[in-house]
Parts: C-alpha cells; sequence; structure tokens
C-alpha cells in the first residue's frame, strides 16, 4: 500500500472491504492457472465495466469506463482515478475457455472510496473558568478527532476522543493539537496555546 493519493496504487483482496482515497487506482489481480484461455468481466452495481479475453487481448469496456481501466497481460485490472461514488460491491467472473474447462470462478470485492483529510483547524470558545476547543476539517470522510497536550505526557489519558473538548487551564501553560483521522489519512493542526484565553481565577 503506497500512501501518495494520486500515484497510490491499492490492491484489492477478495472477501474484504478495502479502503480507498480520492485519486489512487485500484488493482483487481488475476491468476489464471495453467495456460488456459479465459474470459475476465468485472462488474460494478451489475454493470459490466470490462470484459477481456485472453484470445482477443482487446477489452471491451463500457463507456462509463472508457479512460479508466488498463489491462494487464494476465488479465489483472486496474481501475484509475477512484471516486466516492465509486464504493460498493465489485465482482470478477473469470471463465475458463479451454483445456479441461474448469468451472467459472467468481470474486467479489467490497471497496470504500474516501476523501483525504485536510489539516484540522481550532476555535477556542472562553468560558466561564473554562475553554471550549473545537476541531473541524474542510475535506474528509467518516473523520474521527483526537486531541493531545504538548509537550506530550506519554500517557493515553492525556489523550482525549471527539470533536470537541472542554478544558480547565492550570498554572501550567499547556497547548494543545487536533488530529483529524480515518482509514486513508490522517493530519495534524498546529497547536494552539491555552493563554487565547485571559481567564480570571476566582479569589
Amino acid at each position: 500500500y503506497q500512501c501518495g493519493w494520486t500515484e497510490g496504487v491499492v490492491v484489492a483482496a477478495a472477501g474484504s472491504i478495502i479502503n480507498v482515497a480520492v485519486g489512487e487506482r485500484v488493482l483487481f489481480p488475476v491468476s489464471p492457472e495453467g495456460n488456459q484461455s479465459v474470459i475476465i468481466e468485472l462488474s460494478f452495481n451489475n454493470i459490466v465495466m470490462v470484459s477481456w479475453s485472453s484470445r482477443r487481448k482487446v477489452p471491451d469496456v463500457h463507456d462509463l469506463y472508457v479512460h479508466r481501466i488498463d489491462i494487464v497481460e494476465s488479465g489483472s485490472m486496474h481501475v484509475n482515478n477512484m471516486q466516492r461514488s465509486d464504493s460498493g460491491l465489485y465482482q470478477m467472473l473469470i471463465r475458463y475457455m479451454s483445456g479441461d474447462h474448469k468451472p467459472s470462478k467468481s470474486l467479489s470485492f467490497q471497496l470504500r472510496v474516501l476523501e483525504p483529510v485536510s489539516k484540522p483547524n481550532i476555535t477556542a470558545e472562553c468560558l466561564n473558568g473554562s475553554i471550549s476547543l473545537s476541531c473541524f476539517n474542510s475535506q474528509g470522510s467518516e473523520v474521527t478527532y483526537s486531541w493531545e497536550t504538548l509537550p506530550p505526557c506519554g500517557d493515553d489519558s492525556c489523550v482525549h476522543l471527539g470533536a470537541t473538548v472542554e478544558i480547565h487551564p492550570s498554572s501550567e501553560s499547556t497547548a494543545h493539537t487536533c488530529t483529524a483521522q480515518n482509514p486513508v489519512s490522517r493530519a495534524t493542526s498546529g497547536p494552539i496555546d491555552l493563554g487565547v484565553c485571559s481567564i480570571q481565577q476566582p479569589s
């Protein structure tokens, strides 16, 4: 798995959920047994995206995918430039046309295409005796948030989960960062110093 969101190639594994970033390409691997002739079909939402014969070598590609599919010599297929709308169930049918006429083989792939997160921003609301910090970002799907103090305390109890956190400042000067992540990416904000609120301590 490569982490460059535009150059990355994700290898699909049959029978499992595969997380893919928007813009990546997905390889649906095929390894026909022996040197038998095969016909391979890849379908999405019951639409046959591409049909390829090892005899003809020229793929028959659906109009919607003409510029997005590449065929490797073995019949493996790349689908390029994945988008959110490409999330769902893919099915590959391999039919053997020569030799001992092995039974057809069907494979299923579940893809989840996610938008990578952008660097998050923090807003601070000064309350009476505490500070409410909120974390948000402009990009990303299925995002989760977590907070850490700086310098890191090396303890899980210093990590808070969720988009907002309420802090009760102590005499020690601390800063906080927010991390946004999803299964395909992770980004951390710049630190915010709790000095943004000059809180009057009760007498």
